[in-house]
């Protein structure tokens, strides 16, 4: 384990406030945080770096003082789920899956899937290559494996994904692949299935969003999208379908469903996207029984794998060739667009306003969004040997930004 620890912040204790990066884009899958983050990395900034067991493009989750990811290890076959001290960078534990070996796209990886966290638990998917069985097994927070729930397979042409999220004591899965895949609450205790609904595939393009918790007058929803079925959202308590839009994506489902305008009822916009450049503004019924409708239609250069991030009234829209758009959230108007000059996987953050967006490259862009687009910096992250690209989306916590290079986490904070 090798560890580069810088003398002015040996001491630094975890900041109070933000103490969890729960999921995939942190708490309600926003990717937003009110810390005010370094602008530019250096030395000065570095507080740990870690080596770890093996490269991935799965994002870190936190909670408190403990750090959680997955790692690969193609020649053993195998995926580790590794516990950090969040202080330190130092392995607290380290627990390995036998994944086998499958079909996977040249830019995919056994340690995509991004777990999820909870006070006490912390959930990861996987695939048994060998069993051609997709699983969901849970942790504790001290490395005990509690429960296994399979998943069954997963068809795909593009290999396996699936990010879960906790809410309520459960934890919500969707493998919304092209076979017969389905959306899950399963209990966090046992592991046993709360509800589950079928999602007929149809042999259409697998679906590899993280789900949408909405809040409701009602309570919550879970919102989904897929090209077999549009959008839909099924009631959070009993699994009943409350809406649907079907027929509105055309292609494959890579960004995320998430809320472009926080709030309830009319107020609420989930933007939704798919491979043939469709990216759109979801209306939800503002009332039970009501319909959906799409509020707006972006234009131009529209993202496929990254999943935008809002705030003010604005939505910031990075597509994979890094075209940066500025889109009103309420209209759809389009304010401006920057080109990046990089292309892009990772989804973009906001922290205290300033961007932060990794590039495929190697590198971090940090902007300023308080008036339209100001460059602060452009920070190389120099990956080494089995890290080429740069996909894994960064967690931010405790007043500090963790950045996943490959087999290498880094830790980043104010001096």
């Amino acid at each position: 384990m090798r560890k580069v620890l810088i003398p002015l912040l040996l001491c630094l204790p975890l900041a109070a406030g933000e103490s969890s990066w729960p999921r995939f884009r942190g708490a309600g899958g926003s990717g937003l945080s009110a810390s005010p983050l370094p602008t530019k990395l250096s030395e000065e900034t570095l507080v740990w770096s870690a080596k770890l067991p093996g490269a991935g493009s799965s994002s870190p989750v936190i909670w408190e003082g403990k750090l959680f990811l997955t790692s690969e290890n193609r020649d053993r076959q195998t995926i580790s789920l590794v516990c950090l001290d969040a202080h330190n960078g130092k392995v607290v534990w380290d627990r390995p899956l036998r994944v086998g070996g499958y079909h996977l796209h040249r830019f995919n990886n056994t340690a995509a899937s991004t777990p999820a966290i909870s006070a006490d638990r912390v959930v990861v998917p996987w695939f048994d290559g060998p069993a051609k069985t997709a699983r969901l097994t849970a942790f504790d927070h001290q490395g005990e494996r509690i429960w296994d729930f399979n998943l069954g397979s997963f068809e795909s042409e593009h290999g396996f994904c699936l990010n879960p999220v906790i809410h309520a004591d459960s934890v919500i899965v969707a493998p919304l692949h092209m076979g017969d895949g389905f959306v899950a609450r399963i209990s966090l205790t046992d592991g046993k299935a709360i509800w589950r609904k079928p999602h007929p595939g149809g042999g259409k393009k697998t679906s590899y969003i993280t789900p949408c918790l909405l809040e409701t007058g009602q309570g919550h929803e879970v919102v989904l999208a897929s090209h077999a079925r549009g959008v839909w959202a099924l009631d959070f308590a009993s699994g009943r379908e409350n809406w649907s839009l079907p027929g509105c994506l055309e292609h494959r489902t890579i960004v995320s469903p998430f809320q472009l305008i926080p709030g309830q009822s009319s107020a609420t916009l989930i933007g939704v996207a798919c491979k043939t450049g469709a990216y759109l503004a979801i209306r939800p019924p503002g009332e039970p029984g009501g319909k959906a409708s799409i509020a707006w239609r972006m234009k131009g250069k529209t993202p496929y794998v990254p999943t935008p991030v809002a705030q003010g009234g604005m939505v910031f829209s990075l597509s994979d060739g890094g075209a940066l758009t500025a889109v009103d959230a309420t209209s759809g108007q389009t304010k401006w667009t920057k080109q990046l000059r990089a292309n892009f996987y990772a989804s973009p953050l906001i922290a205290d306003k300033h961007l932060y967006a990794v590039t495929r490259e190697g590198e971090l862009i940090v902007a300023s969004l308080s008036e339209g687009y100001r460059e602060i910096s452009r920070n190389p992250l120099t990956p080494g040997p089995g890290s080429a690209e740069i996909d894994a989306t960064p967690a931010i916590a405790h007043g500090r930004l963790y950045l996943r290079v490959g087999d290498r986490l880094d830790c980043h904070a104010e001096k």
